[in-house]
Order: structure tokens, then sequence, then C-alpha cells
């Protein structure tokens, strides 16, 4: 039986953040088609997200980018997530993602930083961002993909 959170790679990933270096974690699904590609915000960093972010890629079939933030949340925090975002559309295709199929998502503090991403991206004419939100799910094997 295979593991539910199989991934086929995992790679610590190093952004030239707006302050300097940002940590983040690529996280790639088993499957060999271009993928959806996913920036997840995790409140509590993204050693403590990587049971999430690997569920995620498993079982909904995306690419993982998984990116820490400054505190305050605002302004530093939104600036670092939403340079991830930017930094995630503008590299999908190296990825193996898929740059028209962009989400944002995260979970506590990093959700609220995800919708203010999202907000952002429609005030200045990007391309789709689809804003996913984690809070409270709870069983996450039945995560799944669906083009709107």
């Amino acid at each position: 039986m295979p593991d539910r959170c199989a991934v086929r790679l995992v790679a610590e990933t190093r952004l030239r953040g707006p302050a300097g270096p940002q940590q983040a974690r690529t996280y790639w699904p088993l499957t060999a088609m271009t993928a959806p590609m996913l920036v997840f915000l995790p409140a509590e960093g993204i050693e403590r997200a990587d049971p999430l972010c690997r569920d995620l890629c498993a079982c909904a079939g995306v690419v993982v980018l998984s990116a820490s933030y400054r505190r305050p949340l605002w302004p530093d925090g939104c600036s670092d997530a939403t340079f991830a975002t930017e930094w995630a559309a503008d590299h999908a295709r190296e990825l193996g993602a898929d740059p028209d199929r962009l989400l944002v998502a995260g979970d506590g503090s990093g959700a609220r930083l995800a919708a203010a991403v999202a907000s952002r991206a429609r005030e200045r004419g990007w391309p789709p961002v689809f804003h996913l939100s984690v809070d409270d799910l709870r069983d996450r094997t039945h995560l799944r993909w669906e083009a709107q």
C-alpha cells in the first residue's frame, strides 16, 4: 500500500526576499503531469508545516512552495508573502508546475496573508490567483484539485 504522504521530491529553496534570504521548501507530487502551483504560508514555520505540505502535495497533486515570512505581518510578512507568490508564478514552469493554476493558502496568520496576497493580485491585474483556506481542514485525504 503506497504511503498517502508520498511525494516525489522535497528540496530546500532559498529565495532572495525583499529583506534578504527567505527560506522556503518545495514539494513535488509523484505524478509526472504538470501540476498546479500552491504557495503555502505556514503560521509556525516551514518545519512544523512539513506534514501538512506533504499531504497537500500528495493528496491534491500540486507542487507546493512553503514559504517563510517575517513578523510583524503588516507590512513585512505581507511583503514576503507577495514576493514568494510572485517568485512562484515566475518560476512555476521551471518547477514543473502550471503558472496558469496558481494557488495561495496558509494556516493561522498565514491564511490572513494568503487572503491579502490574492486580493493584491486582483488589484494589480495579475493572472488569476486562487485563494484556499486550510484552517478548518480536518481530513486531508479528501483533497482534490478541481479546475474552475
